[in-house]
């Protein structure tokens, strides 16, 4: 192939989710353990780390296998690209598994929701500030309900919240004395690598966020400023998700021109940043970081006590409005 020959998106992201040592060693190259290194037996300067690699001798470092095999094969990008996808590799090993999984198809209980919605819209408006209008707009829409013990379920339907449930997670609306602050759970599921998204209008880009309480914060600041996208929770820093998520919304036919991450402003989230530039088409990669706040609740909080809420949520305006929110398209 020539050197100017293209690759599709998809074909070089899955490249981009492949293991690096796994490659190599299927490639011939040979490497010793160690501590949390692997040491080319040939080249004794070469060393890999997870999906990272240093060849001090020659001021070489780089990230995954792509970028390995053009700086040591020699390969263009497409050239490394289509070498990478024609082995069965196994792939990277982004975070410890935080969700619980199940190998068997998930099934929703929905025996375990209750018509009483008193205690969940309660929690998300008074307590999250969270605009009423998209809290009705939910509960209307079957994304959102409230279980026996009064918790705020987010069910995870695929196409952006059109089509069936795949997962669900819960959020406890009593304080509790734990580092969470209140009880929150991922029903285990067998998508551990998506989670509770929607659409707003017809979507050329994905938000990504780290929980659903910052998704409907964002939502909430953003309001009518938020038009064509697909807002995405990870429940956590999840680059997997992120990778899965593009794929998935491309399947669809989504022109998906953006990947944004809407991440907390922490140590943590701007790690996040930076790896996923290295992991995906780094012009596809946006960031929105909360300016005010930690995260995008505390944002959307502080931003109350600017703008009084009674203002901020005119009761004229407290119906869901379906043009207005433009929604699932």
């Amino acid at each position: 192939m020539g050197k100017g020959s293209y690759v599709r998106e998809e074909e070089s992201m899955k490249a981009r989710e492949v293991d690096l040592l796994s490659y190599l060693e299927a490639k011939g190259e040979t490497f010793v353990k160690e501590g949390k290194y692997y040491r080319h037996t040939e080249h004794d300067s070469l060393l890999i780390k997870g999906n990272m690699y240093a060849w001090n001798s020659r001021n070489e470092t780089g990230y995954g296998a792509i970028s390995f095999a053009q700086m040591y094969y020699g390969m263009s990008f497409p050239q490394a690209v289509l070498d990478i996808n024609k082995g069965d590799y196994k792939e990277i090993s982004h975070e410890q598994q935080s969700i619980s999984t199940s190998k068997e198809p998930f099934r929703y209980p929905k025996e375990l929701e209750v018509q009483n919605q008193t205690k969940a819209k309660d929690y998300l408006i008074k307590e999250r500030l969270i605009d009423p209008r998209l809290v009705h707009w939910l509960f209307q829409k079957d994304l959102i309900a409230q279980d026996t013990r009064n918790n705020v379920v987010f069910k995870w339907r695929e196409q952006g919240g059109k089509g069936k449930v795949i997962g669900a997670d819960r959020q406890g609306t009593v304080p509790m004395k734990n580092k969470r602050g209140s009880f929150k759970q991922v029903l285990p599921n067998d998508n551990p690598h998506t989670g509770f998204s929607v659409d707003v209008g017809k979507p050329t880009s994905i938000h990504f966020f780290e929980s659903p309480i910052d998704l409907l914060s964002y939502w909430s600041i953003q309001e009518k400023g938020l038009q064509n996208t697909r807002l995405i929770s990870m429940n956590g820093l999840k680059p997997k998700t992120v990778a899965q998520s593009y794929l998935a919304a491309r399947r669809e036919g989504l022109p998906i021109k953006e990947l944004i991450l809407a991440v907390d402003h922490d140590q943590g989230g701007k790690e996040f940043i930076k790896k996923m530039k290295q992991i995906v088409n780094a012009d596809l990669i946006k960031e929105k970081l909360p300016s005010k706040g930690k995260d995008w609740n505390n944002e959307l909080k502080k931003g109350a006590k600017e703008k009084p809420f009674s203002k901020h949520f005119s009761p004229s305006r407290n119906k869901p409005n379906e043009q207005e929110l433009s929604m699932n398209g």
